[in-house]
Formats: C-alpha cells, sequence, structure tokens
C-alpha cells in the first residue's frame, strides 16, 4: 500500500510540477524590470522622488496580484532614516616622527562623520593601529584587549585573519565571516570609545574595488534614526587606499605587507602609529521617513507562521556621472530581484489550494545603507522570528539566460540547503557554494538581520555556470560584471541583448520551495556549526 502512495504521490507532483511552473510570467518579469530601471525612477534613492516614484509603482503592483497590505492595512512599513551629508576637506595631513604625509579625499581616503552635529572637530587625535579591529571571544580574539582608545583614531585591516591564512578552521578559512565586514569594524571602534575608525581597502580582500567606498562628491550615509545614533561616539569613519596607507606605515618604520602578517597572527598586540591628525567635518542632515513595502497572502490553516519573500528596491540614486551618464539605474541590482519577489507572489495568487501558512513578500528600502530596512523590519516584525519558517533573500541577478548551478551564498547554515538542493535536481540542476566567499556577500545582503534573529534564511541563484558558456566563461564574466557595471550606471536592462530564461526559472525553482514549505508543519533547522545556530 505504502508504495501505491508513494507512487502515486511521485505521479501527482510530476503532473503538477509544470502548472506550477507556467505560473511564473517572463513578460510581467521584464516589464517590472523595465518600470523599475528606467530613468524616470532616478536610481531609486531612498528619500527622493525616485523613492516616490518606486513605491508607488510596488504598491499598484501588490494591488493588481492580489496581496494584503502587509504592515496594520497599508502595503508601507515607515522605517525612520537620517540623511547624513558630510562636507570634508580636500586633504587629510598626518603627522608622524619622520614627516607628514597628505592624503588626498577621494583619491586616496573617502571619509564622513556619524554624527547628528554641525562642526565635528578632531585634534591631534592619535592613530592607533589595531588589526583587524575584531572582538571575537568563540575564536579567542580580541584586537582591542588592554587597549584604551579614548580620542584616539583606530587604523584596521579590512576582512579577518583566517583571509591571509590557509587554515580553514582559523576564522573559516578565506571565508570572510561576520567581523570582516567593514559596518562591524565601524560599530566595534564605536563601541569601544574610539574618536575614530579607517579602514584599510585591499580589493581583493574588501571583495569589490576602491569606487564602490567612495562616497562621491555628495558624501552622504544614512543611518535608523534611533538611540543608538543619538549616542554615536566616533566623530570620524573613513576608508583608506592600500596604496595611501602603506605611505603612512612607511613613516612610522612598517609596511602594509609586514603589518597585514603581524596582525594576522595569535597574540598580536596592537601599537600606536606615533603619528597624529587634526580635521574639521561640516554635517547636515535631512530626517525623514522611508518605506519598507510589504504585502501577505494569509495562510488557511496557519496564518502566525509565514514565509519571508524579500528583495530590496532601493539604488544609489543619481550620482557622478560615467561616460555620460549619471542616474544609477540598478537593473541587476536590484530591479531584477524585485520582480523576482513579485512573479512568484502572483504564482501563489493563482494557485487553485492557496497555502496553509502565511507568506510575506518584503521590499525592503535601504539595503545599500547597511540593510536599514531589513533590520527595522526585524526589529518591528508583522511575523513572530519564532513563527517564521525561513527567509528566501534575493539580490544582484544577471541576465544570462539559463544556469545549471544555483549557487547558495553562505552554504552549510541551515537545512534549507538540502530542501533547495532536492528542487534544483528536479530541474537537472545543482547546488554550489559562491566561488568568492571572502568577499563576504553572505553578510552584505538583506537576510543578515533574519539570520542573526534566528531565522534560516537563503541567498541562492543561478550565477556561476551558464549552461551554454560553461562555467569557466562565466566566472570571467562575472569577474568583469563586478568592475565594470555593479554600481555604475551601466546597470541597464537592455531587451534586446539580455535573456530572461534564468531569472525565470531560479522563481519557479523557489516558487516550488515555498510552496513545498507553506504546507507543512515543518520548521527548516540550523546547522549546529553556524554562528547563528539556535534551537527551533
Amino acid at each position: 500500500m505504502k508504495y501505491f502512495l508513494a507512487l502515486f504521490a511521485l505521479i501527482s507532483l510530476a503532473c503538477c510540477t509544470p502548472n506550477i511552473d507556467k505560473l511564473i510570467d517572463e513578460s510581467q518579469i521584464e516589464r517590472d524590470i523595465l518600470v523599475l530601471a528606467s530613468d524616470s525612477l532616478m536610481g531609486r534613492a531612498p528619500l527622493t522622488i525616485g523613492e516616490t516614484r518606486t513605491i508607488s509603482y510596488l504598491e499598484k503592483r501588490m494591488k493588481e496580484i492580489g496581496l494584503e497590505p502587509a504592515f496594520s492595512g497599508s502595503y508601507f512599513q515607515q522605517v525612520p532614516l537620517v540623511k547624513i551629508t558630510s562636507k570634508v576637506p580636500d586633504k587629510l595631513v598626518v603627522q608622524t616622527a619622520n614627516g607628514k604625509t597628505e592624503v588626498l579625499n577621494r583619491s586616496e581616503i573617502s571619509c564622513w562623520s556619524p554624527n547628528l552635529k554641525e562642526e565635528v572637530s578632531l585634534t591631534n587625535s592619535e592613530l592607533v593601529f589595531v588589526g583587524f579591529g575584531i572582538n571575537a571571544p568563540e575564536h579567542n580574539w580580541n584586537d582591542y584587549e588592554g587597549l584604551d582608545i579614548t580620542g584616539k583614531t583606530v587604523v584596521v585591516l579590512v576582512n579577518d585573519p583566517g583571509f591571509y591564512g590557509d587554515d580553514e578552521s582559523f576564522f573559516e578559512g578565506k571565508k570572510m565571516t561576520y567581523y570582516g565586514r567593514w559596518p562591524y569594524k565601524f560599530a566595534e571602534a564605536n563601541a569601544q570609545g574610539a574618536a575614530g575608525c579607517i579602514i584599510v581597502h585591499e580589493e581583493k580582500a574588501a571583495g569589490y574595488p576602491w569606487h564602490i567606498v567612495d562616497k562621491g562628491e555628495a558624501n552622504t550615509t544614512f543611518y535608523l534614526n534611533n538611540e543608538a545614533l543619538q549616542k554615536q561616539v566616533s566623530k570620524l569613519s573613513a576608508w583608506l587606499t592600500n596604496d595611501a596607507a602603506d605611505k603612512l606605515f612607511a613613516l612610522s618604520g612598517h609596511s602594509y605587507n609586514e603589518l597585514v602578517a603581524m596582525a594576522s597572527k595569535p597574540g598580536f598586540e596592537p601599537f600606536s602609529l606615533n603619528a597624529t591628525y587634526s580635521t574639521q567635518i561640516t554635517n547636515t542632515w535631512v530626517v525623514s521617513n522611508s518605506h519598507n513595502v510589504g504585502g501577505v497572502i494569509l495562510g488557511t490553516k496557519r496564518p502566525e507562521e509565514a514565509l519571508v519573500y524579500m528583495a530590496h528596491w532601493d539604488h544609489l540614486g543619481v550620482g557622478d556621472p560615467i561616460d555620460g551618464d549619471s542616474i544609477y539605474n540598478g537593473a541587476t541590482d536590484n530591479a531584477a530581484s524585485v520582480a523576482w519577489a513579485l512573479s512568484i507572489a502572483k504564482g501563489f495568487t493563482e494557485l487553485k489550494s492557496k497555502p496553509e501558512r502565511s507568506l510575506l513578500f518584503l521590499i525592503p528600502t535601504a539595503e545599500e545603507a547597511m540593510l536599514l530596512g531589513a533590520q527595522h523590519y526585524v526589529d518591528n516584525p508583522v511575523f513572530e522570528h519564532s513563527k517564521t519558517v525561513a527567509c528566501f533573500n534575493n539580490d544582484v541577478v544577471l541576465f544570462l539566460g539559463r544556469y545549471k548551478d544555483v549557487t547558495i551564498t553562505g552554504l552549510g547554515h541551515s537545512e534549507l540547503d538540502d530542501f533547495l538542493a532536492e528542487e534544483a535536481e528536479k530541474q537537472g540542476r545543482y547546488t554550489c557554494d559562491d566561488p568568492n566567499p571572502e568577499n563576504g556577500m553572505f553578510y552584505r545582503t538583506d537576510q543578515l538581520p533574519f539570520l542573526k534573529a534566528g531565522i534560516p534564511s537563503l541567498f541562492a541563484k543561478g550565477y556561476t555556470h551558464q549552461t551554454e558558456l560553461g562555467r569557466e566563461a562565466t566566472l570571467k564574466i562575472l569577474e568583469d560584471y563586478w568592475k565594470n557595471t555593479y554600481h555604475k550606471p551601466s546597470d541597464h536592462y537592455i531587451p534586446e541583448k539580455h535573456n530572461l530564461e534564468g531569472l525565470v526559472e531560479d522563481a519557479q525553482l523557489f516558487f516550488r520551495l515555498g510552496n513545498r514549505l507553506a504546507n507543512d508543519t515543518y520548521f527548516p533547522k540550523w546547522s549546529k556549526t553556524s554562528p547563528f545556530y539556535v534551537e527551533r
């Protein structure tokens, strides 16, 4: 009897799956991308006319799809933001016992002040080299141990010690950990009482080139308008180029490579660079509300339990022109992923049998500004964390056509990996790890606040093995994308050139996976080796 039941289930699955796949509408995906990446939305920057137009379009689409408002009768969740614009000097002069060096704004240093003060001054602030600026008890590592840095400015390296060694068990080897991310380093320096924090940029260790950290002429930064911002201690945040750091270190009797080697070894002790600097920064700011956008399909049996589909709507707005174009349209980042989420939502509303669990389609703001919209949702959730089954996030989708792979960025954290692999196999695809875990993408996208809240999350997509091109050629295209398209005005969708079949197939994949979990009672479990592990 069991054999016949199993056979019947397989036959039913084979019959139903094509119908599910057909509910993903490629033509609508393209229409959404064309609107969201159009010049009329002005690069979708928060707190601009671009936001007003973007969220209005998303509200319209959610109503058309048939989603219920997620936030007490509204499709919008207010996200209180402060937009700080810092006017900084043309150069930073550093004085050492062996002479002085001038560090030029934009080309060698990108700095700003994370303070709600009009005039911010630092006078003869001492520079202290604090290695990677990490305090990680579980790794028996504290770069700040025994150090009083009140009034001083710390100089820290990007990434973490594991990146520079061959031991995969040491800070997860080449994979960047949470401690390697720049927001952590600024936050830890602030918690330690530092007057400032300067991170040395190195492209391979950071995972992105200098233009990504250069804030441009506008030099604006977004923050959540909360108590933490009011209590901010550090007056200066900055990135310093590798070459400029080498000049600074040389005046202190060291080299960049020497300090990297020292800081990567257990037992490293921070030390003064015997250097000081003074600077004055003028801040102006705008206090306003941005908006997360969300729609819900309420579950028929367990509406208090939910899966979250997520893709941020914001991008970089209007910025420095490149080849005469100043609108950063963000087609791959992240118009395509928003279209992905909307297509899945539409698919669920067209199913004859509605899901037993609820589905939240969350389109957050301010992802490009340290995941602020996602963090605000997690701090103010619609569904309890303990009742949130999983989060599926999507970001940076390339228009290359179909893929053989499903790359999981952050492989090994939960059972979701296994469930995804089973669904991918039905498409004739395989799952694999991110080829560049050292760039920390797992900690750079909106699933991070969910992970920290104990909610298993997936960030996965076709990425490294385009079907016709093969893996090697695809990886070369990826390398070119990160150098020449990512966060640049050239991030366009061109219908005559680009192919959406891979995006469609990814939407079908996560539609299947979500439908499976939405009609189950099971809560996916964490891997005990994950730093986010909690009992579920």
